[in-house]
């Protein structure tokens, strides 16, 4: 990231802090000058077609960690539409070991040190921002989703059709009030012409658990294992290794991610902390009716995703987000 970028973003997030400034989702983003509208216009472009993913270093780090995260909430802002992330309405989530079991299906990976198999999560863009690597393993591995569907096509073109079918999803205990515990979606989709994949195999095998979920059938597990074959095959993925001041963006419905697991020393705040954005991208695609249960909109471009606080929904029309 050019420094002239990296020295605005900090002189306007000095300046959000001074005036203790809300941080709205839907606010407008800040006023910036043409290098850093040209930097955000590439960035843009980059998530919204190959490679369908960004790496920018340099991020600022060197300043107290109010005036980070709000340089990054900004510049976020100049990308998408951040959304919440949990149930009690976080919109920036620190990714870091806090001892969570992901064998159980209430807890949410970003808070364990285990290994993450390949996903999606429930948004239209993800930001990773590397504040402290861990100090072994926690390396970053993204998939393009087009090119697995392109291999299944070519090996096992019988398998797509269960693909493009829905599969029950658990909702982890976040769907909102009056909503089952699951959810069907498809692994590969076309809709209006836009492709799109979700593929959360533990999400899957945990719908399980709703006697009124469908039972998976061994098609459909056969398929996943394929799937998983395929994902961890030699070449198939790109690895990398955050290091401190790198911001890692991917387009979540044309890529897929994953994490090895880590290590770190104990000790408060000297482990692995990566600060993750849900961004609303206009670029993203248009999705199938069944996406609505958990995105609330399913139009391309439109404001969506994320997990909201219970009663909580994301207005269609006037999109704006209400309580119910």
């Amino acid at each position: 990231m050019p420094e002239s970028v990296s020295g605005e973003l900090l002189t306007l997030a000095r300046a959000s802090v001074a005036r203790a400034d809300r941080w709205e989702p839907l606010a407008p983003p800040p006023e910036v000058s043409p290098k850093v509208r040209a930097l955000l216009a590439r960035v843009r472009d980059a998530l919204a077609r190959e490679p369908e993913f960004v790496l920018l270093r340099g991020f600022p780090m060197d300043e107290e960690p109010e005036v980070v995260e709000t340089a990054y909430w900004l510049l976020g802002t100049l990308i998408g539409q951040p959304v919440s992330q949990t149930r009690d309405g976080t919109f920036l989530t620190r990714v870091e070991d806090r001892g969570a079991d992901i064998a159980s299906p209430i807890q949410r990976g970003h808070r364990s040190a285990s290994a993450l198999a390949f996903h999606a999560d429930r948004t239209d863009v993800i930001g990773l921002l590397c504040v402290r690597p861990a100090e072994e393993g926690g390396q970053s591995q993204i998939v393009s989703s087009k090119a697995l569907h392109n291999i299944v096509l070519e090996e096992a073109p019988e398998l797509l059709p269960v693909l493009y079918g829905t599969f029950p999803n658990d909702q982890r205990g976040e769907e909102q009030p009056g909503l089952p515990g699951w959810c069907p979606l498809p692994v590969f989709s076309h809709t209006e012409g836009d492709f799109a994949a979700r593929y959360v195999r533990r999400f899957i095998e945990d719908s399980q658990r709703h006697p009124d979920a469908p039972r998976l059938t061994a098609q459909q597990r056969g398929a996943m294992d394929i799937l998983d074959e395929i994902l961890h095959r030699p070449g198939v993925a790109l690895q990398m290794d955050l290091r401190p001041g790198d911001l890692q963006l991917i387009n979540n419905f044309q890529l897929l991610h994953s994490r090895s697991a880590f290590r770190d020393p104990v000790g408060e705040g000297r482990g692995r902390l990566l600060l993750r954005l849900w961004l609303s991208f206009e670029a993203s695609p248009h999705l199938p009716p069944t996406y609505g249960e958990i995105y609330g909109e399913t139009s391309r471009g439109a404001y969506r995703g994320g997990v909201w606080p219970p009663g909580v929904r994301i207005h269609r029309e006037e999109q704006e987000v209400h309580g119910e």
